[in-house]
Order: structure tokens, then C-alpha cells, then sequence
């Protein structure tokens, strides 16, 4: 074979034209239009049975690529190559963002796009609508690993006695506080426990993590009385979420976060933020400062590997300041 035969071997576009190369090559519309081509991905996660959570992170985050690409007046998928990317990153990345003062978008927004940015092209160019996959030979951007906010005893001590348990609402509140640091869930799960969820011999509570994987996590003694005091007060309704509004339907995450970061206000928490996940980070802290081990830790949590949890064990495995009292040079002087 010659070697402009082997030249000619190039990855082709999965669309044959008649005459073998004698008429114009007619590209398919996921080629040509990266609205076509977004459409057809995203009918393609959905045949995969991806959730809609995944669904919609591909929307939001493939919405974000066409005002990028827009930017540099690149229209066609098949005319985007690595320096286009780079610089939709690069751009994505100084323009601030309009929230009070100015900022910078946070590594954690910059790792969503570049997944998804690349999820995206990976398919792109298995199907054959573009001859180049731009992302090849990108790699991960490095981003800052930061110190992970959790609440002290004393502020949660605070948090806990916000509520005005006299209340249902406030009664509500305080048993989904006591859950959310008991165990550690998303607050996508804790939206999602229904009343034959809770397995009240056992002790413990199935949740549907992200990717629909299910699991049981434990509660403890403690949280058990106050669930069991709970549904008593809640009583017998048509809705059979655990936690509901004042109209009696599902409590919904949006309406949750609020209320936790109204009691936060309430009890003057500062120099932390008062969120459900910061309720995760601080049982994970707890969990591990008092003996825990970081398989259990990674089964609770729902975790698919162990690097998060490797990352709570470094944190916190062992309690530093109660060491440095020990060992500090200047009080051994």
C-alpha cells in the first residue's frame, strides 16, 4: 500500500455521498448545527435512562458552550477545534460573575462545564459528526482544594434550638436538622424519604442517591425518638413524603434550604455557610473526629470512591488542635 493511500485513511464523516467523492460530501444536521447536535445528544441520555438531574446538566451546561462558541462566531460543531475550547475556558473563566460584588467563577463551576464540554464532543465524534474531537489531549484543569466549612457544636447547638418546636413547622424543621446531621444525606434525599421508607426495627432509612442507586443508611437512637414524635405530630395524610409544608404536600428542597437559611440568620451563624451540605460536611467531620472509618463513612454517604472520603479522613482523622496543645514548642518551653 502506498503511502498516500495510507493518507487517505483519515477518520471519515458517518454520511456517504453518491460517486464516491465526486459529489459534495452532505454533512448531517449534528455536523452542521450545534443546536441539531445538542437535541440529539441530549435524546441520546435520555434513551440511556440518565435522571432528569443529569439531563438538565447537560441543558444548562451545553447552553453555556453555544454562548461561548457564540462569542468567537463559531456556529458548525465540525468547524470547532482544540483552540476554540481553550479559549471558551479561558473566557468563561475571567468574566465575572453578577452576583453583588464581582467574582470569578468557582473551580467547581469550570470542572461541570469541562465534563459535560467533553461528555459532549466524546460523543460527537463516536458517532462520526465531527472528524476531530477537540477535548483530546486537554487535560483536567487543576483547581484549588479548598478548607470544607462545617458547623462547630456551639453553632449547631444554635441552629438546633432556632425552630419553634411548638409549631409543626418548627417541629418539622428541627427533626429535619437532627436527620440531616444524623446521617449525612443529600438534600435531593432527604426531599425524597417517604413514610415506608423509614425501616423502624432495623433503624435505619433508604434514600435514592444520584444515578438512582439506592441505599440504607442508619439512624440512631436519637433520631428515631424525634422521627417517631414527628409522625405522630404529622399524623395520616394522602402524601406519603416523611417531611411536608403546611398545605400537607412534599416539602421541597427549594422550600428546606430556605427555611435552614432563615434559622441560620436567626441564631447569627457567621463565618460558615448554613446549608443542608454544610449539614453533610459536618457529620462526615463528626463521623470521623469521633472513630469512624472512612469504608463505613463512604457506604453512608453514598459515594462511589473513596477520594472524597480520603479527603474528610485527612481533615479531620485526628482532632489537630488538641495535638498541637500537646505538642506546640511554645507551650513545652
Amino acid at each position: 500500500m502506498s503511502e498516500n493511500s495510507k493518507k487517505g485513511r483519515g477518520r471519515r464523516v458517518n454520511l456517504a455521498s453518491a460517486g464516491g467523492g465526486k459529489s459534495p460530501v452532505q454533512y448531517p444536521a449534528e455536523s452542521l448545527d450545534l443546536d441539531a447536535a445538542i437535541t440529539s445528544f441530549i435524546r441520546y441520555c435520555r434513551i440511556r435512562n440518565l435522571t432528569q438531574d443529569t439531563l438538565n446538566f447537560y441543558r444548562d451546561t451545553l447552553l453555556e458552550l453555544t454562548r461561548q462558541l457564540q462569542k468567537q462566531n463559531v456556529e458548525r460543531p465540525i468547524d470547532i477545534v482544540k483552540d476554540t475550547i481553550m479559549v471558551a475556558l479561558e473566557t468563561k473563566r475571567s468574566t465575572p460573575i453578577k452576583r453583588g460584588k464581582a467574582e470569578t467563577p468557582a473551580d467547581a463551576t469550570m470542572d461541570k462545564l469541562t465534563r459535560s464540554w467533553r461528555a459532549f464532543f466524546n460523543w460527537m465524534h463516536s458517532e462520526s459528526f465531527v472528524e476531530i474531537n477537540p477535548f483530546v489531549g486537554l487535560g483536567k484543569a487543576k483547581s484549588e482544594r479548598s478548607i470544607i466549612e462545617t458547623f462547630s457544636n456551639a453553632q449547631m447547638k444554635s441552629l438546633l434550638n432556632a425552630p419553634n418546636r411548638s409549631t409543626f413547622t418548627g417541629l418539622r424543621d428541627y427533626t429535619i436538622m437532627l436527620t440531616l446531621l444524623d446521617t449525612g444525606i443529600r438534600i435531593s434525599e432527604l426531599e425524597g424519604i417517604s413514610l415506608h421508607h423509614v425501616n423502624w426495627s432495623d433503624r435505619t432509612v433508604k434514600v435514592y442517591g444520584k444515578g438512582r442507586k439506592e441505599r440504607l443508611v442508619p439512624i440512631s437512637r436519637a433520631l428515631e425518638k424525634a422521627l417517631r414524635n414527628y409522625t405522630e405530630v404529622r399524623g395520616v395524610l394522602d402524601c406519603d413524603s416523611l417531611f411536608v409544608n403546611i398545605d400537607n404536600n412534599t416539602f421541597k428542597v427549594r422550600g428546606i434550604q430556605q427555611a435552614i437559611k432563615l434559622y441560620g440568620q436567626d441564631a447569627r451563624i457567621k463565618g460558615v455557610r448554613v446549608s443542608p451540605h454544610t449539614f453533610r460536611h459536618t457529620f462526615a467531620k463528626m463521623y470521623i473526629m469521633n472513630g469512624g472509618d472512612a469504608f463505613s463513612l463512604q457506604k453512608i454517604l453514598g459515594h462511589t470512591s473513596l477520594d472524597i472520603v480520603r479527603m474528610y479522613v485527612n481533615l479531620f482523622g485526628t482532632d489537630i488542635s488538641e495535638k498541637h496543645d500537646r505538642h506546640s514548642p511554645l507551650e513545652n518551653l
